[in-house]
């Protein structure tokens, strides 16, 4: 690489701006390199001034924010069954994560090359933090939201009204052989009468879902700068081969959060709403986790992390060649370590020294008068950027394959735990566990081993592209597969309308979904429909339907052997998906001009969140209470789904996601093939076999540590050295 050109300044200001210049590094530069809070930086904390070290530390940071980002969707059945929420509702809290971040990413992206990026990250952390703590205020303002002691013993009270209330609602309505007149719809008209300064279920649920949409939507605003910004400040710090590696660190930490959200959800759910003891068990239909003590807690977390990013400069300082530091010293006594700056204060010297700078005042006028022009040029820049980006088909085209991969694995995931306790009878800690393993041990190990292969196999564009069409053609393959796993769906007797007589005189209501396991095995409709007219230690008893007499909340475990191999190939389905993403991330910034890099990746990351993170929960949820078979409708009121028909489950969950896919490869093919007819990403290399990375330089252009081929002129600052 050349040395900056030097040469002296002539003695008018015509011929200063015809003259390439060399810029000094001042105090104020000298600052940016240190490590510190603002004016305060001790010593003993330089050298953490390390790309390292910031990789490092922001790492954990990304664990952080990915584990709350993720941690709701470890919580879906435990809000729906909370606060009746439909999955159509929860689709719309997975989404507004989404609608945060698309606020205001694009303008975020644009302005990584000009604002303070480990600080712009901290701040970023914070308000992580404090939305986590915002979306557990609904426990907090509405307390756990039942109306029903755990604890308490329940006994068959038929002639208490407040008895009869308190039980429908713990161990679902019994069979009734009096002639009591009064629904349990009128029982509970008369307790909201009687405390009628309570807030109606309805209210506390509309309430509770505007509260985390707005915590979810802060999340959204702290997860714009991710992406662009990080990436930027490592490409900015370390040498381009080195890239992929450092980023595939801090993205591994991210894709392990799910795990963690997953493994702690598990851990959460299986703890009571109100951390009391009870006597119900996780698989008691009216089972509430502890849903909001995680949000508490990675909150509080991710607060404590976020100090440390402060205290990393806004560029890391440099090692110097002996050839530059030579050159430097060979400029008319310059001393080495000059540095050229982009955007920052600067002092302009002349050949002589500060000895001749008689038109100093001139020279600086000259330079505000560049300033000036910033704002205008800044928006044209703006527009023009765009303009590149859309008329680039392999970028294009790389970035829709996102949209839909991300559409798939949105959708798919936001729903793969509510399918898991459906299609295989599992409780919801178990649930959470189940994705737990898989996450950890496919998700973080595909997006390590994607980065380690970036720096291994020197990926260029050309091979990323390669590359992500064999992993999602895989991803593909696995999806597909994941339709053979299919469980019967499990048979619930005593259905309304059938023709039983066994509890004729029970007066059970049709809208009571309640499920029970006989000790005959099978699963009835509820207690009532059952014939039970006992509940003795939370056994059913007496129960006139079942030969035995006595049952046990929740459905039967019919024992389906396929969650094994369906969590085996989920595992490997994710595992190549996560395996492109250091590669398609090269890809984004190899096929873009050096100084698109940083819109380029904000603006792939607002498309694969409009139409991937942001429609696929939505749309998903939609489809899943499609198949709703039975709902809570309570006095009129339509709840959460009780029961789905499994089949249609199986085919919409898998069937939505590997169309998806299907046309990701579709869109990758395309980028490839319009690469290989074009040869537009073809790249110069060395002799090493490595390629040749080359900065245009001008004024718009980011900020680097390296030094560039050319400097530019003042007077065509506006124009790009090639």
């Amino acid at each position: 690489m050349s040395s900056p050109i030097y040469k002296p300044a002539s003695k008018t200001t015509q011929d200063f701006k015809k003259v390439n210049k060399v810029v000094e590094m001042t105090e104020e530069d000298k600052a940016d390199t240190l490590c510190g809070f603002w004016v305060y930086k001790p010593t003993i904390l330089q050298p953490f001034a390390k790309i390292g070290c910031f990789t490092a530390f922001y790492s954990m940071a990304a664990l952080m924010t990915s584990t709350l980002s993720s941690y709701v969707n470890s919580q879906v059945t435990t809000l729906e069954r909370q606060f009746g929420f439909t999955s159509s509702q929860t689709g719309i809290i997975l989404a507004a994560n989404d609608i945060g971040y698309l606020a205001c990413v694009l303008i975020v992206g644009y302005m990584a090359s000009r604002i303070h990026i480990p600080r712009s990250l901290g701040i970023a952390t914070i308000t992580y933090g404090i939305s986590g703590i915002a979306c557990s205020l609904p426990h907090f303002l509405f307390g756990a939201n039942v109306n029903f002691d755990p604890t308490a013993e329940i006994t068959n009270d038929n002639a208490s009204l407040a008895g009869l209330s308190k039980q429908a609602a713990v161990y679902g309505a019994l069979c009734d052989t009096s002639n009591n007149s009064q629904s349990y719809c009128e029982i509970a008209a008369a307790h909201k009468a009687a405390k009628s300064t309570l807030l109606a279920p309805e209210q506390i649920a509309t309430a509770s879902l505007a509260i985390i949409v707005i915590g979810m939507a802060l999340q959204g605003f702290g997860k714009a700068p991710r992406s662009s910004f990080t990436v930027t400040y490592v490409d900015d710090n370390t040498a381009k081969v080195n890239t992929g590696f450092y980023v595939g660190i801090i993205t591994t930490l991210g894709i392990l959060g799910p795990a963690v959200a997953f493994l702690m959800g598990g851990i959460f759910s299986g703890m009571y709403v109100t951390l009391e003891a009870t006597k119900l068990t996780p698989r008691h239909p009216k089972w509430i986790g502890a849903w909001w003590l995680g949000y508490v807690v990675f909150g509080i977390v991710a607060l404590i992390i976020a100090i440390p990013l402060f205290c990393f400069p806004r560029r890391l300082p440099r090692k110097r060649s002996k050839e530059e530091n030579l050159d430097d010293q060979k400029t008319n006594g310059t001393p080495p370590g000059l540095l050229l700056t982009f955007g920052h204060k600067s002092s302009v010297k002349t050949g002589k020294g500060d000895a001749n700078n008689s038109h100093g005042d001139t020279n600086i006028s000259v330079i505000k008068r560049c300033s000036l022009k910033s704002l205008l040029r800044h928006s044209r820049d703006f527009i023009v950027t765009f303009y590149r980006l859309f008329t680039n088909p392999v970028y294009l085209g790389m970035v829709v394959s996102s949209c839909f991969t991300l559409f798939a694995v949105s959708g798919s995931s936001s729903y793969t735990p509510k399918y898991l306790e459906r299609m295989f009878s599992l409780p919801a800690h178990q649930a959470n566990y189940v994705m737990a393993a898989q996450t950890l041990c496919t998700s973080c190990l595909g997006t390590f081993i994607g980065g380690y292969l970036s720096k291994r196999l020197k990926m260029t564009a050309m091979k990323g592209i390669k590359f992500n069409m064999g992993v999602i053609g895989a991803s593909f393959v696995a999806q597909v597969l994941l339709f053979v796993f299919q469980c019967e769906q499990p048979t619930v007797h005593n259905w309304p309308g059938d023709q039983v007589t066994c509890n004729g005189d029970c007066n059970c209501e049709d809208n009571s979904y309640f499920p029970i396991c006989g000790e005959d095995g099978k699963t009835y409709y509820s207690p009532c429909h059952a014939g039970c007219v006992q509940v003795e230690q939370g056994t059913y008893a007496n129960c006139t339907c079942i030969p035995e007499g006595r049952a046990t909340s929740g459905t039967c475990d019919y024992g389906c052997s396929h969650l094994y191999g369906y969590a085996i190939i989920m595992g490997f389905r994710l595992m190549f998906v996560t395996l492109s993403i250091i590669p398609k991330m090269i890809v984004f910034i190899r096929s873009v001009s050096e100084k698109d890099r940083s819109i380029a990746l904000a603006f792939s990351t607002f498309m694969t969140s409009l139409l991937g993170w942001l429609l696929g929960p939505i749309l998903f949820g939609n489809a899943i209470d499609s198949v709703c078979t039975i709902w809570d409708i309570t006095c009129e009121t339509r709840g959460r789904c009780l029961l789905y028909d499994n089949s249609l489950f199986r085919v919409k969950l898998h069937g939505y996601a590997a169309t998806s896919l299907a046309c990701s490869v579709t869109c990758i093919v395309f980028a490839y093939l319009y690469a290989r007819c074009t040869k537009c990403l073809d790249e110069p290399k060395d002799g090493n076999g490595e390629v040749k990375m080359t900065l245009a330089i001008n004024d718009g252009d980011q900020e680097s540590g390296h030094p560039p081929d050319e400097v530019g002129s003042i007077e065509n600052r506006d124009q790009t050295k090639n």
